[in-house]
């Protein structure tokens, strides 16, 4: 790598309390199952906030999640959300080279904050910009069952978004904006500056960077207007500020108003983003990209990593869980990209080799539970991620191999 890029994020952090063996078909859980849109019930795959989910069941959150999981505790603690579990994957992967990676956001003044922070310093990730504010850290209760979806597995979220919802867009330095690639990463979740995301897109352009925005349930905006098409800020204004857009396929219907992902690639990247990717589960991601920052890509399918599957398959599909996989993926673009901008060619971004790293790592992600990894040193998480790389780059007959 040629020179250090400057890589700062900003948006959901949080503490995770992962339940991984939770039946969707369990009585409990089918009694807080979502009616109509937005009515604060939970779905397989899609986030509600706590103080909605209780006035759905009509009971307090606690008791009706002891009575699901028979009142055990979290198999497992995990620092959470797509901002900072994406910078985490990106300074494990590139441990070696010369990325400077910063993160931007608030945590509570609590014991939730204080493990969130420490577990952030044991990565090289700057946190000049990660301010502790009055209140709880958010937090999220993510409930997995292996056996949904044909095997695959599944998850649900409960968001308690505590100093996320005290986050403001002036809490952001100028160092971030002064970022050579900057990340919006789930700010569905950080309402403040979810709601004023079309000028800090600005913000960022203005001073020469890259924007990219990684997206989430976003069920606010679910809630406010149900059947109509979610807002990243000014939508129309924000799409020709947005470089790369990551969303998951109901994320993208969502927020386009479509009824399948080619037509929400359509409507993103007609509407000026530079690149998009549209992740789908198992059943792989779809993407697309203009010509100018990125070389053109017409919208096409990619499968999901085989040589994960089978491993997965040799190991059991209970060692891990599917938390965290498209942070990960997330993640593992973000990796490529400032790999290909410290190259500096000239000949654009390649939107399929980014996504090559983006298969592996959210694949990998299946093999433990939670979004973050701790690597018992240096490396040892690329060590691991990039045979799959390899095998993916084979798998779909990248040039390159």
């Amino acid at each position: 790598m040629s020179k250090p890029i400057r890589l700062a994020g900003t948006g959901c952090c949080l503490m995770d309390y992962l339940y991984t063996q939770v039946d969707f078909a369990h009585p409990a859980f089918q009694s807080a199952t979502s009616r109509t849109a937005g009515d604060g019930g939970l779905r397989p795959g899609a986030l509600v906030f706590a103080e909605d989910l209780e006035r759905f069941i009509k009971q307090s959150f606690a008791t009706w999640l002891g009575d699901l999981t028979a009142h055990r505790p979290p198999d497992k603690e995990n620092l959470g959300g797509p901002a900072i579990v994406a910078l985490i994957h990106v300074a494990q992967m590139l441990h070696a080279n010369p990325a400077l990676i910063a993160f931007h956001a608030g945590y509570g003044n609590d014991e939730a904050g204080k493990r969130m922070r420490a577990t952030i310093e044991r990565v090289p990730v700057a946190l000049d910009g990660y301010r502790q504010l009055d209140g709880p850290s958010p937090s999220t209760v993510v409930l997995s069952d292996p056996n949904h979806n044909d095997g695959k597995g599944e998850r649900t979220f409960i968001n308690t978004l505590g100093t996320a919802a005290a986050y403001t867009p002036d809490m952001l330095g100028a160092d971030f904006f002064n970022a050579d690639v900057c990340l919006f990463g789930a700010t569905a979740l950080v309402p403040p500056l979810h709601d004023q995301l079309t000028a800090l897109l600005q913000r960022v352009k203005a001073h020469g960077g890259l924007n990219v925005v990684g997206t989430v349930y976003d069920f606010r905006n679910e809630q406010r207007h149900p059947g109509r098409p979610w807002p990243l800020g000014d939508s129309h204004a924000s799409y020709p500020l947005i470089d790369l857009l990551v969303c998951d396929h109901e994320e993208a219907l969502k927020m386009s108003g479509c009824d399948d992902a080619e037509a929400a690639l359509h409507h993103f990247l007609d509407g000026g983003v530079g690149a998009v990717v549209i992740t789908h589960g198992a059943r792989g991601f779809y993407i697309g990209s203009r010509d100018g920052l990125f070389q053109a890509q017409p919208i096409q399918t990619l499968p999901v990593c085989h040589a994960v599957d089978v491993d997965l398959e040799r190991v059991g599909r209970q060692v891990g869980d599917t938390t965290g996989c498209g942070d990960n993926f997330l993640g593992g673009v973000l990796t490529s990209l400032v790999t290909q901008l410290s190259a500096d060619d000239s000949a654009g971004l390649d939107l399929i080799e980014a996504c090559a790293w983006g298969a592996a790592s959210g694949g990998f992600a299946c093999f433990y539970a939670g979004g973050t990894y701790a690597e018992p040193a240096p490396g040892a998480k690329r060590q691991q991620v990039e045979p799959y790389v390899r095998s993916y780059r084979k798998q779909i007959g990248l040039d390159n191999v």
